[in-house]
């Protein structure tokens, strides 16, 4: 368990240490989480702590598991999680803290990915086939079942350490490795044209640039990673997260929805955009809603590895 250590206000000389620290972190010492609650971590700053968070727990930067999928690691840290302008039923930006590393996929779950743990693909792939797209066209319980049989792979082929488990990222997990050290409202800043992400570049975001629209998924590793190395997390699908909806975004320390809301027919959470959608829901903040046995074009997920058990 990586303890937890009491809050800091954060300020540019802060930020300073903290990477001066993660630089010369080593097995005897826990590295200095991420702070990001004012000021924002410059991209080699991010990369700083993320090596030495991975130096700390033995993994790579960018860990390789048994069916060749490539994982990167996220350090813990303390965020504000959600827009500066709240939704309906929300209260605003709430102040998070992810009391524990972990590691999530560099990519969207591929179509070769989920053949070599679930099977032949029986679904229409219609927005996008072949072995480097995202895999689509799956419920929340499907990928929930890949996670789980990815975790028994892993163990049997002796990559799995100790205590440590796949599942689906939280929703506080997702925003938090989304962002990358970031404040602005994407991980490439305040603009985000659709050369940077897979959207309908018709409609950009913002008062970005008009770009292309390919109007179905694209291959992973198409468009730029953000500082942690993570590509497509804007754009192209969007993506499951553990928690079920609520309005309300929650604070305080490793939150997660694991109750449903009271809803006739309560949804799961889905982060960002995805192909052919207007531009504006691009966003590092941005949360939808899905039944949970959806199975849409739209929606794929990226696994979480973590030693944080949370079961739904």
């Amino acid at each position: 368990m990586i303890r937890q250590r009491p809050q800091l206000t954060v300020s540019v000389f802060a930020v300073l240490i903290l990477v001066v620290a993660a630089t010369h972190a080593d097995d005897s010492q826990e590295p200095n989480r991420v702070l990001m609650t004012k000021h924002p971590l410059t991209a080699e700053q991010a990369q700083v702590v993320q090596k030495a968070w991975a130096d700390h727990l033995g993994f790579e930067a960018a860990f390789e598991n048994s069916i060749g999928m490539q994982l990167r690691v996220i350090p813990p840290g303390t965020f504000r999680m959600s827009s500066p302008k709240a939704k309906k039923g929300q209260k605003g930006p709430v102040e998070v803290t992810l009391s524990q590393a972990f590691l999530i996929g560099q990519f969207e779950v591929t179509q070769g990915e989920w053949k070599r743990v679930m099977g032949p693909i029986e679904r229409k792939l219609d927005a996008g086939a072949g072995d480097r797209f995202p895999v689509y066209r799956i419920s929340h319980t499907e990928a929930s079942e890949f996670c789980r049989k990815l975790t028994q792979l892993d163990r049997k082929a002796g990559k799995l350490p100790d205590g440590y488990e796949y599942r689906l990222p939280t929703d506080a997990e997702w925003e938090f490795a989304c962002r990358a050290g970031t404040l602005t409202l994407t991980h490439f800043g305040d603009k985000m044209s659709s050369r940077l992400a897979n959207y309908d570049g018709n409609s950009p975001f913002r008062d970005s640039e008009k770009g292309p629209n390919l109007d179905r998924t694209a291959q992973v590793g198409t468009y730029p990673a953000n500082a942690w190395g993570l590509h497509e997390i804007h754009g192209n699908l969007c993506e499951w997260c553990l928690d079920w909806y609520h309005h309300k975004v929650e604070g305080g320390v490793d939150p997660v929805q694991l109750e449903p809301a009271d809803w006739e027919k309560p949804p799961m959470v889905v982060r960002d955009c995805r192909w052919g959608y207007h531009g504006r829901y691009c966003s590092s903040a941005n949360r939808y809603h899905a039944p949970p046995q959806s199975g849409r074009s739209t929606i794929g997920f990226r696994p979480v590895l973590s030693k944080l058990h949370l079961n739904k």
